[in-house]
């Protein structure tokens, strides 16, 4: 019998999908966002490769999933996970954030547990809200006023 073995890279791409997929809507997670927009620069330290910025936009319906997979094709079960900044940014209510994050990948499947991946990621997050209850119904009542007219 011929065992296949696992490919390391597939997995991952695998688990992320499912993480993906299971992540709740910001909708559901956070009812009062309106547009989150997650600016990503990549920075590598060793100067060997480079790679794009980043900019990604959720909607409401969008999953609230901010995992950032590391964008070096060789790097194994590296990345990025925004999550708990961005949770703490949305249940604050608050407009930006910024920072860096470091990879904690490896630089491929042949040096695990010798070396790092080197990749370093500086972001920015802005995020716009939907008015306050009683502010919001008067604006939609003003929206409806005006339409009739």
């Amino acid at each position: 019998m011929v065992h296949r073995q696992l490919d390391a890279y597939k997995v991952e791409r695998d688990t992320r999908r499912r993480a993906y997929m299971s992540a709740p809507s910001l909708r559901e997670q956070f009812p009062q966002v309106e547009q989150v927009a997650l600016e990503l620069t990549f920075t590598d330290p060793t100067g060997v490769g480079k790679h794009s910025p980043q900019v990604h936009t959720f909607g409401p319906a969008a999953r609230a999933y901010f995992e950032v997979p590391c964008p070096c094709s060789a790097c194994l079960s590296g990345g990025f996970d925004l999550s708990a900044v961005m949770s703490d940014m949305l249940a604050r209510r608050a407009g930006t954030v910024s920072g860096k994050s470091s990879c904690q990948g490896w630089q491929d499947r042949g040096r695990v547990g010798e070396h790092r991946c080197p990749l370093q990621l500086s972001y920015r997050a802005t995020a716009s809200y939907e008015a306050d209850g009683p502010v919001r119904a008067r604006l939609e009542r003003s929206v409806r006023l005006t339409a009739r007219r």
